[in-house]
């Protein structure tokens, strides 16, 4: 169980802790049954740019990796954006920044991911458009 401290200063508890289910780690990947922003963008990512999985799990070789894949589909979703066209940005960053011989192929994927966030952001309004700085 977990507990969370309300006004009164007193624990309370919240019921079985989130990131455990009866004693085992959660499975990997969005909540089952939850659908999600992260099961839409995976479900338009795939087959043209899909995220790093090994297996069923998603690849973070770094922690920039996994804040980068949250910051991604919370500034879609805020922007109003669609995963289409996320997507046609994505795709275009991958073409841009193919994987390199000196890094891993999460990284380049992640770094094209980072490139395209910008790249819609940028064409939304809200980044200055031009160069951007990594």
């Amino acid at each position: 169980m977990t507990e969370a401290i309300h006004r009164g200063g007193e624990p309370r508890p919240l019921g079985p802790d989130p990131i455990l289910r009866g004693g085992k780690p959660r499975p990997p990947g969005p909540p089952q049954g939850a659908g999600g922003p992260l099961a839409e963008a995976e479900a338009i990512l795939a087959g043209h740019a899909p995220l790093p999985r090994d297996g069923d799990e998603l690849v973070f070789e770094e922690p920039w990796q996994g804040r980068a894949l949250g910051m991604g589909v919370v500034a879609v979703e805020r922007s109003g954006a669609s995963w289409d066209e996320f997507r046609r940005h994505l795709v275009a960053a991958v073409r841009r920044h193919p994987h390199q011989p000196d890094e891993s192929a999460a990284t380049a994927y992640y770094t094209a991911w980072l490139d395209a966030l910008e790249a819609l952001l940028a064409e939304r309004g809200l980044l200055p458009a031009g160069p951007r700085h990594h």
